[in-house]
């Protein structure tokens, strides 16, 4: 299950005490309505935050910190067993770098009209910091349930969407850059720019130029524009800390006058490297594990031609007894912990 919370405005305690009190009693079967491993107390948290009490309100403080110790009466803080979400939040303008970073790893929005001091909860950053919350832009999975405050701050409740939990489950990171190990990126954006005046060659730099920056993906589709123009729509994945230079590379080096991009997941397998010896020399092989088992097996393009090059042979003949002796060679199928360093870092 996930348990996603929703504000309106600026996240306090006080107006997630009630809801999610509402979605413990109804879902928990009478346990603690939270679980986050080791019990934690609110004495902890209250001493994380002391530092930050200046820069909050008396007033505020006094009522987050008696929320904080009403939410962990009972050891409370997660969702049952499930996992703790947070939608983007509402941050005021010109908080200083200290605070601001409290929200570290979450998606925030600076909005107007808010006090720096009347409407920032350090307290509640460090709740959300020690329950492990991660960040959520959009709902997935059926909407079990629904509980709210009178200010609009809302907790849900959904179902799984769909992934693996438990001792099984695939790790969700935000921008994982390591792919040593099976896990899914939910940190990425795609970003889309349709064309219909651009030579071949501009496309091939910018593509070039694209994966210097480091984009993940980058694809020509041919599509059909307005007045039924022949025309392409360049394709682009990336983190979305790329974002930026990816738009400045889309609007430099083509002629588009927009860019379409929306948020998207990437599940990628584990992968190992290893080496074969064919009959014309030595060539490269990434092998790919999902949830333990081979179910890739990939010789490198510049290796197998670079062999078929200095050989004089086919491609084909050199890749097609690659990918036979990497099968052969690569008979043990489980993933294990020991094979990981045999998995170099990702360029």
């Amino acid at each position: 299950m996930k348990l996603v919370i929703r504000a309106n405005g600026p996240l306090f305690l006080e107006s997630l005490v009630k809801p999610l009190q509402r979605i413990a009693g109804r879902q928990c079967a009478g346990s603690s309505a939270f679980s986050a491993g080791d019990a934690v107390d609110a004495g902890r948290i209250l001493d994380m935050a002391e530092p930050y009490r200046p820069y909050m309100e008396e007033e505020r403080w006094q009522r987050e910190t008696a929320a904080l110790r009403e939410l962990m009466a009972d050891h409370g803080a997660g969702s049952c067993g499930g996992e703790l979400y947070v939608q983007p939040l509402a941050v005021p303008f010109g908080l200083s770098p200290q605070v601001l970073s409290l929200a570290s790893g979450l998606v925030v929005r600076e909005t107007d009209g808010l006090d720096a001091a009347r409407d920032f909860s350090a307290v509640a950053m460090l709740w959300l910091q020690v329950m492990g919350a991660k960040p959520l832009r959009t709902l997935e999975g059926e909407l079990l349930q629904v509980e709210h405050d009178e200010d609009g701050t809302a907790v849900l409740l959904l179902a799984s969407d769909g992934r693996s939990e438990g001792e099984d489950a695939i790790p969700v990171f935000r921008e994982r850059r390591q792919h040593a190990d099976e896990h899914i990126d939910e940190g990425m954006l795609l970003l889309q720019a349709n064309v219909d005046d651009a030579s071949p060659e501009w496309l091939a730099y910018l593509m070039e130029q694209c994966f210097k920056a480091g984009a993940n993906d980058v694809h020509f589709l041919p599509v059909t524009m307005k007045k039924s123009r022949p025309g392409t729509m360049v394709q682009v994945m990336c983190y979305a800390s790329q974002l930026d230079a990816m738009k400045t590379l889309l609007f430099e080096e083509t002629t588009t006058f927009g860019i379409r991009y929306f948020p998207v997941a990437c599940h990628r397998l584990a992968r190992r490297h290893v080496r074969v010896e064919t009959s014309w020399g030595e060539v490269a092989v990434k092998l790919g594990y999902h949830r333990g088992q081979r179910v890739q097996v990939a010789p490198e393009y510049e290796s197998c031609a670079a062999v078929a090059r200095a050989n004089g042979v086919s491609l084909k003949q050199v890749h097609q007894e690659a990918l036979e002796l990497a099968t052969r060679k690569s008979s043990v199928k489980k993933w294990t912990e020991r094979q990981e360093r045999d998995v170099p870092p990702k360029n």
